[in-house]
């Protein structure tokens, strides 16, 4: 299969997310250069980068790729865009690992769930992250094939697009980008500010962003947790009037968490919040009774805003 064939089928939709991402995340300007092969034996492993392994008809990885200092615009960015602040981390620290993490998996996210909406014989791992040169040796074992496309973001740097390949065995078809920002809560009546409104997130970079947009709107009894399981135990603890839950965490997935506070007897209106847009995980959140789905990024311009057009129980 050729290079443009590929890039159109695999790379292109993580690419276009990264760049619509980058924009509402950072605020940066990024621009695809044209795809082309690497050589599998002078490749190398530039500093940072986000994974996700392919499966099925195609056997590789898919890396997005960054020198350390381009990581480190952009997690400034990513900061200085959510938290309205100036943000000048001369290194990756752990508040910078968390902004770039949520970054990759919007974009990992929101890409591999557009190619689920195709029957393609295909399938994606969860995001994971690469900071160590010695972890590179394993990606590249069995690799006869590497396709890179640069980016260039305007005033800092460059990333790049790896897609490492093992095996391909699959039908050429095309794909193009859907734009989802959300499913509104449909209620009129406003929640009371002394409400007490639960926040749930595995990145404590999200928490503390949402934090601050319900403090812009007066809410201030906000309790968190940072995972679905400790959720319902909060639920059933503290019993919140309101409660935002991110779908994709480590220990129990938002959906799970949902499906037992309800069958706890909790009837709190929950809005769901995630970078991925599967149709069938959203009819699943609703049959169990939300008000709402918000899909990620969410930014400091915006983000009060958003937040208050969910802020509705009746």
């Amino acid at each position: 299969m050729s290079v443009e064939a590929l890039h159109k089928v695999i790379l292109y939709p993580f690419i276009n997310e990264s760049l619509a991402s980058l924009k509402a995340m950072t605020n940066l300007i990024g621009e695809a250069g044209e795809a082309f092969v690497d050589s599998v034996d002078d490749f190398r492993f530039k500093g940072y980068a986000v994974c996700s392994q392919v499966t099925g008809g195609l056997d590789g990885v898919i890396m997005m790729h960054h020198y350390p200092e381009t990581a480190i615009a952009i997690g400034n960015s990513v900061c200085q865009h959510m938290f309205e602040e100036k943000y000048q981390y001369t290194e990756i620290n752990e508040e910078l690992s968390h902004a770039l993490a949520e970054w990759g998996n919007t974009i990992v996210g929101r890409s591999t769930d557009l190619h689920g909406r195709y029957s393609l014989d295909y399938k994606f791992s969860s995001p994971y992250f690469v900071h160590n040169v010695n972890d590179m040796e394993k990606y590249l074992a069995g690799v006869t094939e590497v396709i890179t496309v640069p980016i260039t973001i305007e005033g800092i740097g460059r990333y790049y697009f790896n897609l490492l390949i093992r095996k391909v065995e699959y039908q050429t078809i095309g794909i193009k980008r859907e734009a989802s920002t959300g499913i509104s809560n449909p209620h009129t009546q406003t929640l009371p500010l002394d409400s007490k409104i639960l926040l749930v997130d595995d990145s404590g970079m999200i928490r503390k962003a949402l934090r601050r947009y319900l403090l812009q709107l007066g809410y201030s009894n906000i309790i968190e947790a940072e995972d679905g399981s400790v959720a319902v135990t909060m639920v059933r603890d503290h019993k919140p009037d309101f409660l935002f839950l991110d779908v994709v965490m480590a220990q129990m997935n938002g959906d799970l968490a949902l499906a037992k506070i309800r069958a706890d007897g909790s009837n709190v209106p929950v809005v769901m919040l995630s970078s991925i847009t599967d149709q069938v995980l959203i009819k699943r959140c609703e049959s169990q009774g939300i008000s709402g789905f918000i899909f990620k990024p969410i930014k400091a311009d915006t983000g009060a805003e958003i937040i208050k057009q969910y802020l509705k129980i009746a």
